[in-house]
């Protein structure tokens, strides 16, 4: 079986820049992480994870995603900034 790929984002493109609209979706989901009790090692490893496995799912089932094409590296890397910093804002703002 051969692996496919999803079209690389383009400059310009949702999934491109290191911040975009979806950028407030995984803030929001750091939120929840911390709601939940999860600690910072283990949200940075399920967001990293995430990243990982994204593109792949984006490939096989792109009706699952509003934009199908695949992250950057820097859009990859501000997702998991982002997952980080709703959970320590949430963390801070309840302690």
């Amino acid at each position: 079986m051969k692996l496919r790929k999803p079209r690389p984002a383009k400059p310009g493109e949702i999934n491109y820049p290191m911040l975009d609209r979806f950028t407030f979706a995984h803030l929001a989901i750091g939120c929840v992480y911390s709601f939940l009790g999860f600690d910072f090692i283990l949200v940075g490893l399920l967001a990293i994870g995430w990243e990982l496995i994204e593109n792949p799912i984006k490939a096989n089932m792109p009706w699952m995603f509003p934009h199908g094409t695949s992250d950057t590296l820097q859009n990859a890397i501000g997702d998991v900034l982002a997952v980080l910093v709703g959970w320590g804002a949430t963390q801070y703002l309840r302690y």
